[in-house]
């Protein structure tokens, strides 16, 4: 039996300009300290979370990233 985990990714990536090795490094960042803990890397998805802030204020959609990693149970 398989077991699935997600893991948010880096939500808001600033880099310097000329320097975007370093946005694919903090992905690459998650994926070897959670293959350290034995799982495998499987698919990244986006997920849209609408938050209600409070009274009389619009709701706010967010969009984050959630790398998916699989392992045998």
């Amino acid at each position: 039996m398989k077991k699935y985990k997600a893991v948010s990714g880096p939500k808001n990536v600033n880099v310097a300009k000329g320097n975007t090795q370093a946005a694919f490094d903090m992905f690459a960042d998650i994926i070897n300290r959670e293959a350290t803990g034995g799982w495998e890397y499987h698919s990244m998805e986006t997920i849209t979370v609408t938050e209600n802030p409070g009274c009389f204020q619009q709701p706010v959609p967010t969009n984050y990233y959630m790398l998916i990693f699989v392992r045998d149970e």
